[in-house]
This record gives structure tokens, C-alpha cells and sequence, in this order.
């Protein structure tokens, strides 16, 4: 068996059409999976924000949630400062 000049340059031409063919094939596969893995994540990521803006809106609309400080503490009033206790003193 021999090869001759005709048939190495077919066999190596062959095998460089192939390998460029498998690159763009593959460069489109990994893209589109890239692209799949990005919508993926970005939907992870508006996810984590909604809930971490509906925690913050709720925190926000709570008028009973606990702020720290009371606001009747500076109020000084006695219901039974004016009560009488001897309805016959004057």
C-alpha cells in the first residue's frame, strides 16, 4: 500500500474541514448552553430581589412592628389623680 501526495492532501484537508466543523458545532452548543445557564440565573437573581423587596415593603408598612423605642414613654399621666376616695371630704 502507498500513499501518494493526492491522497495525504485529501485525508488532511478532510481532517481539517472536520475539525472546524466540530469547533463551530461545538462553539454553538456551549453558547446556547451558556445562554440557557444566564436565564437561569438572572431568573434566580429577580427572584431573590422580589423577596427581598416584598420583606423590606412589609417591614415598611407595619406600624405595629417593634422600632425600638416606645412611643407613649414620655407620657406622664395618672388616671386616678382626680378620683375620690372620701366622697364627703370637700
Amino acid at each position: 500500500m502507498t500513499f501518494n501526495l493526492k491522497t495525504s492532501v485529501i485525508a488532511l484537508v478532510l481532517l481539517m474541514i472536520s475539525l472546524v466543523g466540530g469547533y463551530y458545532v461545538g462553539l454553538a452548543v456551549g453558547v446556547k448552553k451558556g445562554i440557557v445557564q444566564a436565564q437561569v440565573e438572572a431568573k434566580q437573581k429577580a427572584e431573590e430581589a422580589a423577596v427581598t423587596a416584598e420583606k423590606l415593603a412589609a417591614q415598611a408598612a407595619n406600624p405595629f412592628s417593634s422600632t425600638g423605642s416606645n412611643p407613649l414613654g414620655d407620657v406622664n399621666v395618672n388616671p386616678f389623680a382626680k378620683v375620690k376616695t372620701n366622697p364627703f371630704a370637700q
